[in-house]
């Protein structure tokens, strides 16, 4: 497995390389310090990006690779500029709560097709609820139709708009229309909170969690 690590602060680039490589199953670990340096440089199309979020630029960087990205994340700042932009983001993870085992079960994940989302960064997204003044989410009863929920399902899977539009026999904008009910309903600002919340209602099943079924919605 070949990754590209792009981090534009040589310490923490060298921190979090020495602790990809002792992943299983990483062959080499090639180190940039920007997205545009390893365009430049990239002879091969890596199997997983992971950089950290202050690095990422504007759209077309990461995803011209069109491989999966792994972004380090500090707290819920980081997760609320994704928004749509970035649909290659397949695992986010703390810095707070980074250690060789967590950044193995994220690779882990995204090589098996799973959207990974670090502990440590779950529970401080499920604790925004709790902030004082305006409710940050949406009610508990959020309405998603069936058909909502199918796409909602398959992005949490770490699927892009044109895989969920060809496995349901959809356009992709029938997939970008659905996902903004979704978005709307559950109060959310980007597709990993809206997943996030998806889970703590029960409508989707926890990735992590060993029962692959997902609760039906009315």
């Amino acid at each position: 497995m070949q990754l590209a690590l792009i981090m534009d602060n040589e310490v923490k680039r060298y921190g979090v390389a020495a602790m990809l490589a002792q992943v299983a199953g990483v062959d080499a670990v090639v180190c940039h310090g920007t997205a545009e340096e390893a365009v430049r440089a990239a002879a091969a199309i890596p199997d997983l990006m992971v950089m950290c979020a202050t690095d990422l630029p504007s759209p077309g960087g990461p995803a011209a690779f069109d491989t999966p990205l792994l972004l380090l994340v500090d707290g819920t700042e980081g997760v609320g500029a994704l928004g749509e932009v970035h649909s290659c983001v397949h695992a986010l993870v703390d810095w707070s709560g980074l250690t060789p085992n967590v950044l193995a079960d994220a690779v882990a994940d995204v090589m098996a097709g799973k959207f990974y989302l670090s502990p440590v960064l779950a529970r401080r997204v499920l604790g925004r609820q709790s902030t004082a003044g305006t409710q940050q989410w949406g009610p508990m009863g959020s309405g998603l139709t069936p058909r909502e929920l199918e796409v909602l399902r398959r992005v949490a899977e770490g699927l892009s708009n044109k895989q969920v539009a060809r496995q349901l026999q959809i356009s992709e904008h029938g997939v970008k229309r659905l996902m903004g009910n979704v978005l709307a309903k559950l109060n959310s600002p980007n597709r990993t909170l809206a997943v996030v919340r998806a889970i703590e209602y029960g409508l989707l099943a926890d990735p992590k969690s060993p029962a692959g079924s997902a609760t039906s919605v009315a």
